[in-house]
Parts: structure tokens; C-alpha cells; sequence
């Protein structure tokens, strides 16, 4: 199979249509589809269950069943973009998809901060897509 497509989830409409995109990127490509999504950190095995368990259902509201994917958790530490860019570093992934919400003139420069050094510091192309926006199935 070829190198998986990585998506970051978030909860949120630009993060359903990172989800579209990303899956259908991945079929595309005949790419897993890996979900990368970060948890509350607290260090209890019951808390990263019912997370995981949140986050898949999140996913599954937006894929439906028919999409194949895998979630990756990740547990942030002192640095959550530093943990990020670790995980998916560590996937290989040919592509990472991340939504963006509509920002402020001063937000579409500065972007978020973890959103900026995912972009500055990941080895892989990133696709920023905007919540209105998903990518088109001819885009790619």
C-alpha cells in the first residue's frame, strides 16, 4: 500500500471537511486514511478509552461507515505542536490534511500557532483546507 494520508481532527466544520478531503484524497491514491487526533492528556486509561471513543464517533459522523480508517491518539505534553509534528513524522504520511477556519486580516497571517509550525516544521506537503471549502475530487 502506498504511504497513508494523515489528517489532524477537530471537532469543528473546518475539521469535517480536512476529513472529507483527506478521505478522499486517500481513495484516490489507494492510501490508508490515519486520523491523528490529540487528547486531554490526563494520564488515566479511562479518560483516553471514552476519548477515543468520542473521536471515533466524531469521525464516523462525518465518513459514515462505508470509509476505511485508523485513529492515532496522541497524548500532548509540554509542547502540543511538538507532539504533533512527532506523530506525524512518525506515520510517513504522503500528505497531512488540516482544516482552517475563516480568520480576521490579521489571523490569515499569523494563522495558529500550532497550525504554524506544523507548517514550518513537518517533513510531508500540508493541504490547509477551508471549512467551506473541501477539496474537489479532481483537485489532486
Amino acid at each position: 500500500m502506498n504511504a497513508p494520508v494523515a489528517v489532524l481532527h477537530a471537532p469543528s466544520d473546518a475539521g469535517s471537511a480536512a476529513l472529507l478531503s483527506a478521505a478522499r484524497i486517500a481513495h484516490d491514491k489507494d492510501a490508508e486514511l490515519v486520523v491523528v487526533a490529540t487528547t486531554s492528556g490526563v494520564d488515566d486509561d479511562r479518560s483516553e478509552e471514552v476519548e477515543r471513543e468520542v473521536a471515533t464517533a466524531q469521525v464516523q459522523a462525518v465518513l459514515g461507515a462505508d470509509v476505511a480508517w485508523r485513529l492515532q491518539l496522541v497524548r500532548p505534553g509540554a509542547d502540543a505542536a511538538e507532539m504533533l509534528v512527532g506523530a506525524v513524522e512518525a506515520l510517513e504520511p504522503r500528505v497531512l490534511v488540516v482544516g482552517s477556519r475563516q480568520r480576521t486580516t490579521l489571523g490569515k497571517v499569523l494563522l495558529g500557532r500550532t497550525l504554524q509550525r506544523l507548517l514550518l516544521e513537518v517533513s510531508v506537503p500540508v493541504l490547509v483546507v477551508k471549512a467551506d471549502r473541501p477539496v474537489p475530487a479532481t483537485a489532486l
